[in-house]
């Protein structure tokens, strides 16, 4: 059993009171999708209010886990409800990238802001890879050490840790974010010039897209 299916078969064990009764009733994938975005907004505008108070900052990390689990379970409800489709999957795409970098801009003002642009950058490269080399024909669906999952149970715990720690508990969570995002991009590089490596050894480069 490969990485992805189970991690699939642990989502499903425990989204499952969430996920059978959402398609029994016919509820939209969609109402998962929006939630989630607007509950990540939400995690990046408290996260800054930790001046007002540090409790901010773990309910900024809570509120984007659950984020984080609606948006994993928008695609199953899809699936399950036979509603699945490219036009769905592009918009969770787009909103799932919109989630990250607003969170990170947030995290700017609670941690140091090198460190949020970085986990910021990680994040992005690690979608972007596998786009790109879906889009030219190799799956990396489960490839790589740390996909969004893998981060945001890191910063959950980072955050939650910033009570008793402060900004140097966020800040250390962040650099170990970071240090996964880099890692998951070179496993998915390194695995997607293989494969195509392997179909067409002298291709040379296409151009940037």
């Amino acid at each position: 059993m490969g990485k992805r299916e189970a991690e699939r078969r642990v989502l499903m064990r425990i989204a499952g009171p969430v996920v059978e009764p959402a398609v029994r009733r016919g509820i939209s994938p969609f109402a998962f999708t929006y939630t989630a975005f607007a509950l990540a907004l939400a995690a990046a505008a408290l996260y800054p209010l930790h001046s007002v108070s540090p409790l901010f900052v773990p309910l900024a990390g809570t509120v984007y886990l659950v984020s984080a689990f609606l948006d994993a379970v928008d695609g199953e409800v899809a699936r399950r409800q036979g509603r699945a489709s490219a036009r769905g999957a592009f918009i969770d795409s787009v909103l799932d990238k919109a989630s990250e970098v607003s969170v990170s801009v947030g995290l700017a003002f609670a941690a140091d802001p090198l460190v949020a642009l970085f986990f910021g950058t990680g994040s992005l490269l690690v979608s972007y890879t596998r786009a790109r080399a879906e889009s030219l024909g190799v799956d990396l669906a489960g490839v790589g050490i740390a996909e969004r999952a893998e981060r945001t149970i890191v910063l959950f715990l980072g955050s939650i840790a910033y009570i008793a720690f402060g900004r140097e508990a966020l800040t250390v969570a962040l650099l170990a974010a970071s240090l996964l995002s880099f890692v998951t991009v070179f496993q998915r590089t390194a695995e997607t010039l293989r494969r195509l490596g392997a179909e067409n050894p002298d291709g040379a480069p296409r151009g940037p897209i």
